[in-house]
């Protein structure tokens, strides 16, 4: 029998061995996955491998410190030697990732200046591979092989935060990276920061002006997620006594119930989502709060989506909450009134001032987008999908 010490990467070992689930099991699990690692609620899960089960970190293990796939030690995301691309910006190899077997988008994510970011996975033996596509505003499209997927969070000024495990970087919508280093003392919130999801549930704050990370103020406890508003106020939502809690500033909201929660901010307006935790890996929702400015309210609700999968708030402030298991969502305006929805979707995300949604039940098929809340849709392909 080995030793413990000899079991040096085991859950890669675990990877190999693997045999890949259906793709509708696999994107249940990812969509489990993904939000319960944005929120804090879950460190790992239970794999089993003939019979036998294994504990494996859910949070993606980090490759070389600062190097994403191809890139040697000196040289910085982005720059050519000479006219060559990096081998990881090579088109051939992100393009293998996006043609792949059971090709999917892992995650889609849009930027502040009108960029859509795809984090693309394809589910090839003996381990699935990824590469980042990303659409720029005006149509531009370019991508690079990763060793690891990003969880991707949208910077004020355009582009995104990234973090695969314990690497940090910022990612340009012309796809350049650079690595963000370490991570400071605790400091208070200050306008422009940003809330980010660190490895194991570490939050942190990262503020764009001189690029550094600090750790959450201790007072905060425990959080599950959080937004920093234009005027540099921190909110977050986490664990209180019976249920979840908003706070805003140093004021504490109303409690709902949930084992954790997750937040959507734009400007002053701030919803938090109240979420459970079930058994079979379901996130569905347990109740609603939505801040405009000092006013905190609780809308009244006939009915809780089964699951989660995305929460926003649009320029017009109407809040969208996605269940991409069923295809329904609601769509709660600024008024506090819930408006009728005529169409099944997945997920949703903003790119500049524009609401975007994938596709109930086609995680490949084309994205549909509107500019007035859902009232009208038009039609864009995923970056990558482009004829």
């Amino acid at each position: 029998m080995p030793e413990l010490t000899d079991l040096h990467d085991l859950a890669s070992d675990v990877r190999e061995r693997v045999v890949i689930p259906p793709y509708d099991e696999v994107t249940r699990r990812v969509r489990a996955r993904r939000l319960r690692t944005a929120t804090g609620g879950i460190a790992a899960a239970v794999l089993v491998v003939g019979g036998v089960g294994v504990w494996q970190s859910l949070s993606p293990t980090a490759g070389p410190p600062g190097q994403p796939a191809g890139q040697t030690s000196g040289q910085t995301s982005g720059q050519t030697s000479g006219q060559t691309p990096l081998p990881d910006t090579d088109e051939g190899l992100w393009r293998k990732v996006v043609d792949g077997t059971d090709s999917h988008p892992f995650e889609t994510e849009g930027s502040t200046d009108g960029a859509i970011a795809v984090v693309w996975r394809a589910l090839e033996q003996p381990g699935p591979t990824f590469a980042l596509v990303i659409r720029e505003a005006d149509g531009t499209v370019h991508g690079r092989r990763l060793d690891e997927p990003f969880d991707l969070t949208p910077l004020p000024d355009g582009g995104w935060i990234g973090v695969d495990g314990g690497y940090v970087a910022t990612i340009g919508t012309n796809g350049t990276i650079a690595q963000v280093r370490g991570s400071g003392p605790s400091r208070p919130a200050r306008p422009g920061d940003v809330f980010v999801h660190g490895e194991y549930g570490v939050n942190m704050l990262y503020r764009p002006s001189d690029r550094s990370l600090s750790t959450m103020p201790i007072l905060y406890g425990d959080i599950a997620d959080g937004y920093v508003t234009p005027d540099g106020e921190l909110v977050t939502c986490g664990r209180g006594q019976g249920g979840v809690t908003l706070t805003v500033g140093d004021k504490i909201g109303p409690n709902v119930p949930g084992a954790t929660c997750v937040l959507a901010g734009r400007g002053d307006d701030v919803t938090m989502v109240g979420l459970g935790d079930d058994p079979d890996g379901g996130i569905p929702m347990t109740g609603l709060v939505v801040a405009h400015g000092d006013q905190v309210v609780q809308p009244r609700m006939t009915t809780m989506l089964g699951g989660v999968t995305s929460v926003l708030i649009t320029p017009a402030g109407t809040t969208v909450i996605t269940d991409a298991s069923t295809g329904d969502w609601y769509l709660l305006g600024a008024d506090g009134a819930f408006r009728p929805t005529d169409r099944k979707v997945g997920q949703a995300f903003l790119a500049g001032e524009r609401l975007y949604v994938t596709q109930y039940g086609f995680m490949n098929a084309p994205l549909s987008w509107s500019d007035d809340d859902g009232r009208t849709w038009h039609e864009a392909q995923l970056p990558g999908n482009e004829e």
